[in-house]
């Protein structure tokens, strides 16, 4: 008896991304240069960036409506940018202290707030996946925070995380397709110091998309992508259809 339904590749379908860095690197115009690209924000980071986006959302259910809009409306646009994803969580957090009447998610004591709020954050991945369904490109931009990693085998040591608590950083990890590191290549010059010495002086670089995890930096990707990629969709699209 022959099996059915039996597939030899997974269907290619549109990525969902998520780049986090520090303030200035470049996140938003990355993503307002993607294909037709609209912006839903929570946060005041368009400065003079020409693209569709809708207002700031001061709301998670204001935010829930504008992304509801692109799920559902007629519109030729290609990718859905959200900016930032660490202001959508201070929402979240402002929805569920509303909801549940206390002052602060602490309230509950035992971390049980944020395990709640992770049903704010399945609400918003939902919409993702459906927009995604559409033919459409997800692109979420966050900010990084650094944090010190503890391994009992090794000495303990600082890394670039995505800025989000734990449970929800974990739970957009999992979902994401690609996640970029973005931020300046650094390099070190020689400099004659003032007693007539040389010294390291260390400089930016161009701006780098980081792919592959690295214990300086959190990154993913599903692509076999490159360790480095420039700020350029087109040379990030060739590697990601690439066989």
């Amino acid at each position: 008896m022959s099996l059915k339904g039996i597939l030899k590749k997974a269907k290619q379908r549109p990525p969902v991304i998520l780049v986090h860095g520090g303030p200035a690197v470049g996140k938003t115009t990355l993503g307002s240069q993607f294909p037709k690209p609209i912006i839903v924000t929570t946060e005041y980071g368009m400065g003079k960036i020409k693209c569709d986006h809708f207002p700031v959302a001061k709301t998670f259910d204001e935010f829930m409506d504008n992304m509801k809009q692109v799920r559902d409306g007629e519109h030729e646009y290609k990718t859905l940018v959200v900016d930032s994803v660490d202001w959508l969580q201070t929402l979240i957090h402002q929805k569920y202290c509303e909801v549940e009447n206390i002052k602060s998610i602490e309230t509950k004591g035992f971390g049980k707030g944020y395990v709640e709020c992770l049903e704010y954050w399945r609400q918003y991945l939902d919409i993702l996946d459906a927009c995604r369904d559409r033919g459409m490109i997800i692109f979420q931009i966050a900010h990084s925070e650094i944090k010190k990693v503890e391994d009992p085998r090794v000495d303990s040591w600082d890394r670039y995380v995505i800025k989000l608590h734990r449970r929800a950083s974990d739970l957009l990890q999992e979902h994401c397709d690609i996640i970029f590191f973005a931020a300046f290549k650094l390099g070190q010059v020689k400099r004659q110091g003032k007693g007539g010495g040389l010294t390291n002086k260390t400089i930016k670089g161009d701006r780098c998309l980081y792919a592959v995890d690295n214990p300086a930096y959190l990154a993913k990707n599903r692509y076999n992508l490159p360790e480095e990629l420039p700020f350029d969709w087109e040379v990030i699209r060739e590697e990601i259809i690439k066989e």
